[in-house]
């Protein structure tokens, strides 16, 4: 199952990484091995992979509403404090507060007539990680002020932390050929 979403005025630039719509998870179980979470022999029957998928897209949906109305504040709850981002055309940026600094320029360039399209969601075997990715179609305006359309895709991190989800780790990329 896929999920698209249409949002105007979405306020970020190199950023659309953050906030994919999640769609359909992969259910497929895997034994463990030595590099997953999930030690072999243990069950993971507690974890409800459609109860987490919800969180994330409330979670994704508020993300969002935070963009929409360019509130940077806002967007900070749904980060890890050591998160890894990797906007298009940068360095990659480390820890809550070059996140924050990044979204307050990005906001700058009024990113708009923003879509998403998800292309899923899946989960580690003990639902301590899952990882949204998707493509994103946008308008923004260069620095002369003209109105530039952009999209690409994007890969989100997610890690269970404290009873909630938060971003450990994004990245988003161009489809547009560079100028």
């Amino acid at each position: 199952m896929r999920r698209a979403c249409t949002v105007g005025m979405l306020g970020t630039v190199g950023m659309l990484g953050l906030v994919g719509l999640i769609g359909a998870g992969c259910g497929r179980s895997t034994p463990a091995t030595a590099d997953s979470a999930t030690p072999a022999g243990t069950t993971t029957s507690s974890f409800d992979k459609n109860a987490a998928r919800r969180e994330i897209l409330r979670g994704d949906s508020a993300f969002v509403r935070g963009l929409t109305g360019k509130s940077v504040d806002s967007l900070m709850r749904y980060y890890d404090p050591d998160v890894v981002s990797m906007p298009e055309g940068t360095k990659a940026v480390k820890g809550m507060g070059s996140v924050r600094s990044s979204y307050a320029e990005a906001i700058t360039a009024n990113p708009r007539d923003m879509s998403f399209e998800s292309g899923g969601v899946n989960f580690s075997d003990d639902g301590s990680l899952a990882w949204d990715y998707g493509t994103y179609e946008m308008t923004m305006n260069d620095p002369k002020g003209k109105p530039v359309k952009g999209a690409g895709s994007f890969l989100n991190v997610w890690k269970r932390v404290g009873g909630r989800w938060v971003i450990v780790a994004e990245i988003n990329n161009s489809s547009q050929p560079r100028p």
